[in-house]
């Protein structure tokens, strides 16, 4: 029987650096726990059995459930609905309780 792996974890500067990370992965979703002050994505490697958890500490949750970021410019905005744009990526903040993962 195998053990469990333990996650890598790894802190990023901020909310923004957090959101252009989750950008470029298959599974476009932030886990806020807004009672801790953390976000955080998964990434599970396709070579690796080890698990990453990418996360940042913030003073604010936003408001809105989507950060929305153009492909193009760069620019990062949020909203309560998946973006119709084409060059936008939708990505959707959810409100979790992580207990002790952090």
């Amino acid at each position: 029987m195998s053990e469990a792996v333990s996650p890598m974890k790894i802190e990023v500067a901020d909310l923004e650096q957090l959101l252009l990370l989750a950008s470029s992965m298959r599974s476009t979703i932030i886990h806020l726990d807004e009672e801790k002050k953390l976000a955080y994505c998964f990434l599970i490697p396709i070579a690796s059995l080890t698990p990453i958890i990418y996360y940042c500490r913030f003073e604010k949750a936003p408001a809105e459930r989507f950060a929305y970021i153009n492909r193009v410019t760069g620019e990062i905005r949020f909203g309560d609905k998946p973006s119709t744009e084409p060059n936008d990526i939708s990505i959707l903040m959810v409100r979790v309780k992580s207990s002790e993962m952090l």
